[in-house]
């Protein structure tokens, strides 16, 4: 058995050294306008998760999520936590056809279903001009990532995955290019920890539509898009529809692989669903005293790379998002003893506030290592009346974590 394990180390040690592509990877002998007609790749992004949870009753999340903190919670026990689940099983293939040009399909997994279970992240056709399938979304910007070694990054990052039908093109000029998208509606109601209003999630019946504008330069790239979306909830038993709409700002100035800076932007009403991150929970709309309508939201975050060495690189994130509802109908708050508390005729905000700081170390091509320090705070503000009586209270709590692991890409 000592063998084995040696003889796996091994190659795994001989692959990270000498690999920069995929391992898996076939083409055809003929060609089409310069490529092989038909190319294959499989391969994996192989990452091990490593946290050490100082303080912010995240124990049991294996992502620094903000908003899964209890802001009345006071349980502070650190805690260790090791595992391979983020890791990636990509596979792709790309056809050369004659008149329409390259045809690409991408399917992806990874084993963040729970317990290891392996579920689907991406799956898509893309042509020259359309693309298909699931993928991240499209009021977001695939092109702008903090190189983190939290799997959530910033609360504020848009970053879910729908499925979609867009079409892309450039306008005459190769700088400046646009994107029209229909995509699957995306309405969360899980409940958001310290803030229920008394709605109940529903069928969706309208897609999504995303535009957005793009201009690239050697210097990098920066990218504007708009989000009109349909949602519908349940308020005592009765189908309650409004319309949410946001606008996204975001840049990279410089490029993966060395010194570079990104940030991102959102505002709108009614896109908090985008503004949690991967595992958050969130609602989009509530009922108001004067109707029922979307939530307030805006959120952002900045990053900055430095290349200190070709192999050794250095990250700052700071980031911060902001839920607002006024003149709520009724809700519930939790108290320091986790009793429901009815709140009528009040306001809430929820605001989170994130910084990370990391260092990563690449010996070898496609293999990095890495530690990292995260901190964030989340507070909660409610008012209002409970029974009869005014009402208001203030809670925050901040939660810090440090996690450490490695990737490698073959």
């Amino acid at each position: 058995m000592k063998k084995e394990i040696a003889l796996i180390i091994a190659i795994i040690i001989t692959t990270c050294v000498y690999s920069q592509e995929r391992l898996f990877k076939v083409n055809s002998s003929d060609s089409i306008q310069g490529e092989p007609r038909i190319s294959a790749w499989f391969g994996a992004n192989m990452k091990m998760n490593g946290y050490y949870n100082i303080k912010g009753g995240l124990q049991e999340y294996d992502t620094f999520n903000l908003g899964n903190i209890d802001v009345n919670g006071n349980d502070d026990r650190q805690n260790i936590g090791v595992d391979l689940y983020q890791t990636q099983i990509r596979l792709d293939a790309a056809y050369m056809h004659p008149e329409l040009g390259k045809i690409r399909a991408h399917v992806e997994w990874d084993f963040w279903g729970g317990n290891g279970q392996m579920r689907l992240r991406k799956a898509y056709v893309m042509t020259n001009h359309w693309q298909i399938g699931q993928d991240w979304e499209n009021f977001g910007d695939q092109n702008v990532w903090p190189n983190v070694l939290d799997f959530d990054g910033p609360p504020s990052g848009v970053w879910a995955r729908l499925p979609f039908l867009k079409y892309f093109n450039d306008f005459k000029n190769k700088k400046w290019k646009y994107e029209l998208a229909l995509q699957a509606p995306l309405v969360n109601y899980n409940e958001y920890p310290n803030i229920s209003p008394s709605i109940e999630s529903t069928y969706q019946n309208l897609p999504e539509g995303v535009a957005a504008v793009k201009h690239v330069g050697n210097w990098g790239h920066i990218r504007l898009s708009t989000i009109f979306r349909g949602i519908n909830y349940l308020e005592d038993q009765e189908e309650k529809r409004i319309l949410g709409y946001g606008a996204s700002l975001s840049s990279m100035i410089g490029n993966f692989g060395e010194s570079n800076f990104q940030f991102q932007y959102a505002i709108g009403e009614g896109i908090s669903a985008y503004l949690v991150s991967h595992g958050g929970s969130g609602f989009d709309a509530y009922p108001k005293t004067s109707g029922f309508e979307p939530i307030p939201s805006q959120g952002g975050w900045a990053a900055y790379e430095y290349y200190l060495t070709p192999k050794l690189h250095f990250n700052g994130v700071i980031g911060f998002t902001k839920f607002q509802i006024t003149d709520v109908t009724e809700f519930e708050v939790s108290d320091p003893e986790n009793s429901a508390i009815s709140v009528t005729d009040g306001n809430a905000t929820a605001m989170h506030n994130y910084y990370l700081i990391n260092v990563l170390w690449d010996p070898y091509p496609n293999f990095t290592i890495g530690v990292e320090f995260d901190f964030g705070t989340k507070r909660i503000q409610t008012d209002g009346f409970e029974d009869g009586v005014a009402f208001s209270n203030d809670d925050a709590r901040d939660a810090s974590r440090v996690s450490f692991g490695f990737m490698y890409n073959f």
